[in-house]
């Protein structure tokens, strides 16, 4: 145990060493980065385009969010017949493996 202990703390000890000479070599040494042409990427090619084809804000329409008592539980309810049909199929697919298992152990 003392040898496994050992190696663990240098393997700590020189992953340790080997990190910090990587962040003095970056902050010291290496180049700093320009992220000045990185605007570039998120400028939009095709801002300018199409915008006659929209629809003006006035002509816009809605999606009401308020549901109805009856269209959440008809919804509660077909959950509720999904997830019977899936336990149905489950407890099918298990009664098969078992009999499969039994087969072979018996044989």
């Amino acid at each position: 145990m003392k040898k496994f202990f050992k190696f663990v703390g240098t393997v700590a000890a020189l992953s340790a060493a080997v990190a910090g000479g990587i962040a003095l070599y970056r902050k010291f040494f290496a180049p700093e980065e320009d992220f000045s042409d990185l605007d570039d990427d998120f400028d939009d090619e095709f801002d300018d385009e199409d915008l006659d084809d929209e629809a003006p804000a006035g002509e816009r329409g809605y999606v009401s969010l308020n549901k109805t008592a009856e269209e959440v539980k008809e919804k509660a309810e077909d959950a509720a017949k999904t997830v019977k049909e899936a336990a149905a199929e489950v407890k099918e697919t298990v009664a098969d493996a078992a009999e499969e298992v039994k087969e072979t152990v018996t044989e």
